[in-house]
């Protein structure tokens, strides 16, 4: 019960944060708190990959923004130029060439673009999806929690087919259908907010919840190679920043081009 209560007040306290956020801030300023998120993200990330120069990581991490608020023709251009940006950097600091140093290398350089994917880009969606319409990224959050909830507690109550045991062992089939559930009643709820059709709403929220626990048994991979329960111990009773942020690696982008497929 203790875990229960600090994941409720931490809940309590973060969730009405988010949503003013969400709602009141500029669309600019949403993207330098989108920012603020990522540099936080990387940094979690390349510490729980126990990569070196996590401050390098991290900068080069969150200027992935840069080139996808000017055109995402830009982005696999960086994708490309970031690792040798580091690798120029590694030079520069004159590491000495042994295995270890060339392993260290490759992991960061790995933790750099796995960074660069799975977290600026979904995270650039979210600022992308605020240009169509205010609501939507909240709508779009909102949908996650609803999903999470939906999968916790039909998982806990009754859950007995294991989804994934090797990778996350909580996981069930039954826990999915509570996912999906949740998720479609949360679009469902919010159609006339974002101007679809009940159709076009509940497959929205199908695919919503089963991207999110896509995303999440994907954070479960990163944290088994890792050796790591959770991402961090930033939020009690939730785990790290990651933890909070896996289910949006893969629905953030779905969202934005489903959206702007139906106001086309």
């Amino acid at each position: 019960m203790g875990e229960l209560r600090k994941r409720f007040f931490s809940a309590l306290v973060i969730g009405p944060l988010v949503v003013v956020l969400f709602l009141f801030l500029p669309v600019k300023l949403f993207l330098g708190f989108i920012g603020c998120v990522l540099v936080l993200a990387a940094y979690e990330f390349s510490s729980m990959a126990q990569a070196a120069n996590r401050e390098v990581i991290t900068a080069l991490a969150a200027l992935t923004l840069v080139p996808l608020y000017f055109g995402l023709s830009m982005y696999p251009v960086w994708l490309l130029l970031s690792p040798a940006a580091y690798l120029v950097f590694r030079m520069a600091a004159r590491s000495r060439e042994e295995l270890s140093a060339i392993r260290e290398i490759g992991t960061s350089v790995a933790v750099l673009v796995l960074a660069e994917v799975f977290l600026a880009l979904p995270l650039f969606f979210l600022y992308r999806l605020r240009e169509i319409d205010r609501l939507a990224p909240l709508v779009l959050v909102l949908a996650i929690w609803a999903s999470d909830t939906g999968a916790y507690l039909i998982g806990r109550s009754a859950g007995r087919h294991k989804l994934a045991p090797l990778i996350s062992p909580k996981k069930t089939y039954e826990g999915l259908l509570g996912a999906l559930a949740g998720a479609v009643l949360l679009t469902l709820a919010f159609r006339g907010v974002l101007g679809l059709s009940a159709v076009a709403s509940v497959g929205m929220g199908l695919i919503v919840g089963l991207l999110g626990q896509l995303g999440d048994v994907l954070e479960s991979v990163a944290k088994r190679f890792c050796a790591v329960k959770d991402s961090s111990r930033l939020i009690p009773g939730h785990g790290g920043l990651l933890d909070r942020l896996d289910s949006f690696i893969l629905a953030a982008p779905f969202v934005y081009y489903y959206l702007s497929g139906f106001r086309v």
